[in-house]
This record gives structure tokens, sequence and C-alpha cells, in this order.
């Protein structure tokens, strides 16, 4: 099988499962209500805490769709991994994680791929999803878990100079991708080995995000957003957790 075809068979499989839209079930199922009809329309788990006003739900419908991008992240990859890429045995390869060649590195940015535009646009719906942030935690744990520590350090710096958490999102998530670009051989994991590929990954992510921001931006340009004040709420003067859900 040439690879171009394996790759296609890797970007379906991770669209279909990455379009399983999980925060509007959990609204569906708890209100019988559309989230599409609800508040910002986002087929999220921000919005699904403007529906249901609990953030207990919220953070339930977050864990759903940030599994889900896992599993469309992960699985199709793997898989084509042990059928196709492997050349020694299945088992030994799969549990030991030699060096990978640079195709299977980028069937990963394929994968990525896939499932952020199933997240953003599920075909289940037939209409947009959500902005692509579970996506962006997911695609962090399964490429290079040590790049969430970067994250964890950026994502307060940036917010406080951004001040929009969906365009901060953005900012971060094409942050990564440049530190990714230089990170050293020794932090990339076995799986993607290759600083250009996994790169290529998180600038990908970046910019289907951006093509999902226009409501945001135009809010924005009419003052009608909310900014995010992560510092006063650590310093008492709000809730943190109503601050992250903006």
């Amino acid at each position: 099988m040439h690879v171009a075809i394996v790759y296609l068979l890797i970007f379906l499989g991770s669209y279909l499962v990455g379009s399983i839209p999980f925060s509007w079930i959990v609204v569906k199922l708890k209100l019988g209500e559309d989230l599409r009809q609800i508040g910002s329309g986002n087929v999220g788990g921000r919005n699904v805490y403007r529906a249901t006003k609990s953030k207990s739900w919220a953070l339930f419908a977050g864990f759903l769709d940030v599994t889900r991008s896992v599993a469309a992240f992960a699985i199709p990859y793997i898989l084509t991994k042990i059928f196709y890429f492997s050349t020694n045995d299945v088992l030994v390869e799969f549990f030991i994680w030699p060096e990978f060649g640079i195709l299977t590195c980028f069937s990963l940015v394929i994968a990525g791929f896939g499932a952020i535009l199933g997240h953003n646009w599920p075909i289940y719906l037939l209409s947009h999803g959500g902005r692509g942030i579970t996506v962006v935690i997911a695609t962090t744990l399964v490429s290079n878990p040590i790049l969430l520590a970067f994250w964890a350090i950026l994502w307060p710096i940036c917010i406080s100079f951004v001040g929009y958490s969906s365009i901060n999102y953005i900012v971060v998530t094409l942050l990564v991708g440049v530190i990714a670009l230089f990170l050293p051989q020794s932090m990339l994991m076995p799986w993607a080995s290759y600083n250009l590929g996994l790169a290529v990954l998180f600038f990908l992510v970046a910019i289907v995000m951006i093509s999902r921001q226009r409501d945001n931006i135009r809010k924005m340009k009419a003052g009608e957003a909310k900014r995010m004040r992560i510092f006063k709420a650590l310093k008492g003067k709000g809730k943190l957790g109503d601050e992250i859900l903006k």
C-alpha cells in the first residue's frame, strides 16, 4: 500500500473519531437542548458551562472531549505504526518504542490535523463544533508531554498581555510550536523524534484554531468580548474558575 493511502486512512480515522461531539451530547442528555443554539453556539466545554451553569458538567464535557481527541490522535497513528511502518517483531517494537522513521513521525502530524478538523467541524453535526482547545491539550499529551511544562509557564504569562483566552490559546500553541522546533534531541519522544514534524503539528493546529475565531475577533473589535483577569483572581479579587471559563 502506498504511503499516501496510509496517510489518507490515518486522516479519515482521526477525523471520524475527533468528530464525536461529547459536549453537544452532554447538554442534549442533561437539558434536552441543542448546544449550538445556546450562548456562543460553540460545541465545547466553556459553552457547556454557559448552558448548564455548572462547572462540574463543563469539566466533565471537557474531559470527554480531551479523551476523545487523544483517541482520535493516537489510535490511528498507533495502528498504522503496528500494521504498516513496523518491520520487526510487533510486540517488541510496540513496547520498546524504537527510533521511528520520518514517515512515521509525519503520520502523527496527519493524525493531529484530522483530529482538530473533526473537533472543529464534526461530520455528525454537519456544522461547526469546538474551537480546538481540547485538541491542543491532546496534541501536547500524545506528541510530547514535556511540552506541557512550557504550556504551564507560557499560558499565564501570555494571557496577561493578550487578555482574551481564545486568542491566548493560539498564541501559546504557536510559541510551543517554535519551542518544539528547537527542542533538544534528548527531550523528544521516540514516537515523535523529528523537530520539524512536531513543530508543523502545532503550527497546523494553531492555523485551524485561527479559522474559528472570526466571531471572537468581531466581539473584541466591538468591545463585547470579556478580558480574562487571571492575576486579579489569584489575588482574591475574583473567582479563578469563572475567569478561565470566560
